[in-house]
């Protein structure tokens, strides 16, 4: 989807101009001085030509200042890591003058991304460019505001265009296609299912219902609209699967690890992919994660939910304060009898099992997935018992747990390259380069 940033107008900004050296007005003040004391042609020509290359110098900037306009376009609004972000630039200059050189100066947020450049547009011309980078971290960021920065040709005056308005971009966590885990199932079933009916397409239908508008045209029973001579469609029964709980430990003492590397990114990415994966088999999902800010989604299918999800997986940030307790505690509020939850932790305490046993007796099937704190850090904490002497626990009180090693996973980076779009090097200076890889080949 093609997204228009930004098109200011002359009422949005005012240009600015400024002087860019007094050299050139201290040397009119001497002339002026020696003409007046000690009057000669030379001190008068002097003057007059200095005097009138400054006024020269002043119209043609303020000619950039009235006839310089641009533009910028983001190309596409939808961005995840390793998506290049491109941005379309365009510059016209409609003052009747020659430009010498352009500069674009961007304020944007985008981890590796800059827009500053600099161009020469000549008269009544525009010039147009395109901006591009790989995007290496999630998260929501800014583009803009930004300045268009010109001179006349003897670097006397100075003329700045300001565009002050800035747009906010997500760039969303990669959704990968293979992870080494299995989605569990839940426990819908029974009477539990017979009571509750779904306004989502499941593969089994309980029954029909009166059309309601927006309802998709597939879902019209038509023997049963013909005998009652009115549009009926059908009412879904419950997924026997039961709805899924992505819940996250966001709480910063228990993180492990930097950016692509650490546990925080590594949970994101267990999330994302695992939500993909039950929103394929039409389960209804759902994202708890308590950071500072918390991002809560209650469950739901269809591809609106995969938005939702992704970007609250975009928003969430490991700084909160709470352990895994206090999220378990809500999760058990807000989730129905017969879903599954899915705890993804890198914690090696045992303080939460007694909240995650209280969520199992509810009626609530519970997964834990336990990011090894070994692998992450280099030894676990003896004081806490470690991840190894956590699992062992969890499956004594008979619930699943799996551990995922650093790596297993795969980086934003590596799961973008294997699709084959681009190809990633990383340089002696720790710069991740990425060039084009058109035909997927490796």
């Amino acid at each position: 989807m093609r997204q228009n940033l930004r098109e200011n107008s002359q009422a949005n900004f005012k240009p600015k101009i400024v002087l860019r050296s007094w050299l050139p007005l201290v040397w009119l003040v001497l002339l002026l001085a020696a003409a007046v004391l000690l009057p000669s042609r030379i001190w008068n020509t002097l003057l007059i030509g200095l005097g009138g290359l400054v006024i020269v110098a002043y119209f043609w900037v303020h000619r950039l200042a009235r006839g310089l306009h641009a533009t910028r376009h983001l190309r596409f609004g939808w961005v995840a890591v390793g998506d290049r972000l491109s941005e379309q630039f365009e510059i016209q200059n409609q003052s009747g003058l020659p430009a010498i050189w352009v500069e674009v100066i961007d304020e944007s947020t985008v981890p590796g991304y800059q827009a500053a450049i600099v161009r020469s547009i000549s008269a009544n011309r525009s010039d147009s460019w395109r901006q591009s980078a790989i995007c290496l971290r999630r998260g929501q960021f800014t583009l803009g505001p930004w300045f268009l920065r010109s001179s006349d040709p003897f670097g006397i005056f100075q003329v700045t265009i300001p565009y002050p308005k800035s747009d906010d971009i997500i760039i969303h966590p990669p959704i990968h296609v293979r992870v080494p885990i299995s989605l569990p199932t839940g426990q819908s079933a029974g009477r539990i299912r017979g009571r509750e009916r779904n306004w989502q397409a499941t593969i089994s239908a309980a029954g029909v219902r009166d059309y309601a508008p927006h309802d998709p045209f597939h879902w019209i029973h038509w023997p049963t609209t013909a005998r009652r001579n009115e549009l009926s469609t059908r009412l879904y029964d419950l997924d026997a699967a039961g709805d899924v709980w992505m819940l996250l430990d966001m709480q910063s003492t228990v993180q492990l690890g930097q950016d692509a590397d650490g546990t925080e990114e590594h949970a994101v990415l267990l999330a994302a992919a695992l939500s993909a994966q039950a929103l394929r088999q039409h389960r209804a999902v759902g994202i708890a994660a308590y950071g500072r800010e918390p991002q809560v989604v209650p469950p739901g299918g269809g591809h609106g939910q995969q938005w939702k999800v992704l970007r609250a997986l975009a928003l969430v940030q490991a700084d909160g304060q709470h352990d895994l307790t206090h999220a378990l505690r809500d999760v058990s509020r807000i989730a129905k009898r017969g879903s599954t939850a899915i705890v993804i932790t890198p914690s090696g305490r045992p303080d939460w099992l007694p909240g995650l046993l209280q969520l199992s007796q509810r009626g609530i099937r519970c997964s834990v997935l336990l990011l090894e704190r070994s692998s992450f850090a280099g030894d676990d904490d003896p004081s806490d018992g470690g991840n190894l002497g956590l699992r062992d626990a969890i499956q004594h009180l008979g619930l699943r747990c799996q551990l995922i090693r650093q790596g297993e996973v795969g980086t934003p980076s590596e799961e973008y390259a294997r699709r084959g779009f681009w190809e990633f090097k990383v340089t002696g200076t720790g710069k991740v380069v990425a060039t084009r890889n058109p035909l997927g080949q490796k």
